[in-house]
């Protein structure tokens, strides 16, 4: 008898432990943008193309490429709550330089901003030295 529970126990902990990771890649929402420019986040720099951006925890983001090829994971500062369908990449435009700034998903329920690297702190120097003024921002849908 005490045999048949701890086989019976022993299966319900293995079938949870396997069902668990299974329930949360189900139900992971991948959100996806088409970045018409080159960008830099967490000091690397990713061309431009399709990007999928995945949540991967309370604030961690993953942004990766469709193919695979290029990926950045990143734990990001909260930015505020986030609208119904306010789901959009925020970006800053220094001269010729893109850097996103914040993503915002209404999945979440917020947004986060990307910390600045010390690339987008030099750009932004040079651009104030010769007076081109500060950063433009530009906004992608994620859909």
């Amino acid at each position: 008898m005490k045999r048949n529970m701890f086989g019976a126990l022993m299966t319900l902990i293995v079938a949870f432990v396997v069902s668990v990771p299974m329930v949360d890649a189900q139900s992971q929402i991948v959100l996806s943008a088409n970045v018409p420019f080159a960008f830099s986040v967490d000091g690397k720099q990713l061309a431009a193309g399709d990007y999928e951006v995945r949540d991967a925890g309370a604030r961690a983001t993953l942004i990766e490429t469709k193919d695979g090829t290029a990926q950045v994971l990143g734990i990001y500062a909260y930015a505020g709550p986030s609208k119904a369908g306010d789901t959009k990449l925020v970006f800053d435009k220094i001269g010729d330089h893109y850097f996103l700034r914040q993503i915002w998903t209404s999945t979440r329920g917020q947004g986060l901003s990307v910390p600045k690297s010390n690339l987008e702190k030099e750009v932004m120097a040079s651009s104030r030295e010769s007076g081109s003024g500060g950063a433009e921002t530009v906004l992608i849908a994620l859909r």
